[in-house]
């Protein structure tokens, strides 16, 4: 396990303030840090040189532009991908459709990768899987396992922000004695439901 970088009181901070906001000005997290701006330039530079920050983005909303059907495809590489393309070569083959959003391996026996994948509606998904699954060429390298399709709609929460804040909290904390997560939010909502059904 990959143990993680050491930050400052203020690195963390101002990631913190860069996750919870991309397009935040060095002036403003300077204000809020009561540090000079060219210390939040420095802090900057040092978290991308780094590769902590690896670039910024524009978060988008996908129904807005026409992207309302998304898919999770479960995937096994085939022996004649890992003999003839390598794991790599595969995934590259993967990574060239304009319609993956994200590719992740998975250690598990009867599946290699899950990748999702967003198209404009039921009709472009349908036939992008219907090639994919007709595909000779394609069909020799991947064997598709299961898809599970769902729409823009169904986005509960798109962000891992909260996350990063509480891991950049307890960077340096020692996890040894760490108690179990609570879930005392989903404990009160069952309770609540079982008080108004009568348990």
């Amino acid at each position: 396990m990959k143990e993680a970088m050491k930050l400052t009181k203020n690195e963390k901070l101002a990631l913190k303030f860069l996750i919870k906001n991309g397009r935040i000005s060095d002036v403003d997290i300077s204000k809020k840090l009561k540090i000079t701006t060219q210390a939040v330039g420095k802090i900057r530079r040092k978290l991308e040189t780094l590769g902590v920050i690896k670039g910024y983005y524009t978060n988008i909303d996908y129904g807005k532009i026409g992207i309302n059907t998304f898919a999770l495809a479960v995937m096994r590489l085939t022996l004649k991908s890992w003999e003839e393309l390598g794991e790599l070569g595969i995934e590259n083959l993967l990574l060239k459709s304009p319609h993956i959003v994200n590719v992740y391996r998975i250690p598990e026996g009867s599946s290699t990768h899950i990748g999702l994948y967003g198209f404009r509606d039921l009709d472009e998904l349908g036939r992008f899987f219907q090639i994919m699954q007709t595909s000779a060429a394609y069909n020799s390298y991947v064997d598709l396992k299961k898809i599970y399709v769902f729409s823009n709609n169904s986005l509960v929460k798109d962000s891992p922000a909260q996350l990063l804040c509480k891991v950049i909290d307890e960077m340096g904390k020692d996890r040894i004695n760490a108690k179990p997560l609570p879930f005392a939010e989903i404990d009160k909502f069952g309770n609540k439901i079982a008080k108004r059904n009568g348990y």
